[in-house]
């Protein structure tokens, strides 16, 4: 059997929006007529505002030894993670993200160019905290910090039930979509036929990290705002034309 391909005309209204016309033929005797589609593709977009924080806390000591150091950090953080296991955050929601021992070097004044030496010892302690109650967070932030806490490296939001969220920015851009391509078959005067085909592209909201720096000095409640996030949805539907 075969089969011509004409592409008749193509239609661009919008951003994300690359509708195309298609009209295959094949002859009269084998399908009784021509196979003609439009595609389109809609958009659709909620916000919302975030209700989990995720925070990653340390604790940075330096002595001369090593040993010192270590033992220094592993009694400050085990006060730390007591603390924060008492402002009600679970143990699931504590994760340590990295840990590290490092060399602090003395800077020789030594005209001859004598290499520096070793003075002592740094070690680096971190954990990733999640926070479910996010209208709490500006004062774990400030009372971490009483317990101990010199080093916090970011915050993130996100939303924890963002699927209902994602499914009415799929219904909008299904809508979208179907208001397109309604559009475009009166201005080319062709009649829509059924749906026969439907594509998800959606994407997601990323949290938006905010940068903080270390707190060791800090002495009241940390001001906090967590804005609104988008989440997007994109869908590409196919529809028959009578």
């Amino acid at each position: 059997m075969n089969t011509r391909l004409i592409t008749c005309a193509t239609f661009t209204a919008g951003l994300m929006l690359f509708p195309v016309w298609t009209v295959a033929q094949e002859p009269a005797a084998e399908s009784g007529g021509r196979n003609r589609v439009i595609i389109v593709n809609g958009t659709g977009e909620v916000s919302g505002v975030p209700d989990v924080a995720e925070i990653n806390i340390g604790i940075v000591v330096e002595e001369d030894s090593a040993k010192a150091a270590v033992q220094a950090n592993n009694f400050q953080m085990t006060r730390l993670l007591d603390f924060i296991k008492a402002q009600g955050i679970s143990e699931k929601d504590i994760q340590t993200s990295s840990f590290s021992v490092s060399p602090r070097y003395q800077r020789s004044r030594n005209p001859d160019g004598e290499p520096p030496k070793i003075d002592g010892y740094r070690v680096s302690n971190q954990v990733h905290v999640r926070v479910r109650q996010i209208e709490r967070l500006g004062e774990v932030l400030d009372q971490v910090v009483s317990a101990g806490a010199n080093q916090i490296n970011g915050i993130s939001f996100s939303i924890s039930k963002t699927e209902t969220l994602m499914d009415e920015a799929r219904n909008k851009a299904i809508r979208d979509a179907q208001r397109k391509a309604a559009l475009m078959a009166k201005e080319a005067g062709v009649t829509l036929g059924r749906i026969v085909e439907i594509r998800d592209h959606s994407g997601g909201g990323q949290p938006q990290p905010v940068r903080m720096m270390a707190m060791a000095e800090a002495r009241s409640a940390v001001p906090i705002q967590t804005g609104e996030q988008s989440l997007s949805a994109g869908v590409q539907l196919t529809f028959s034309l009578k």
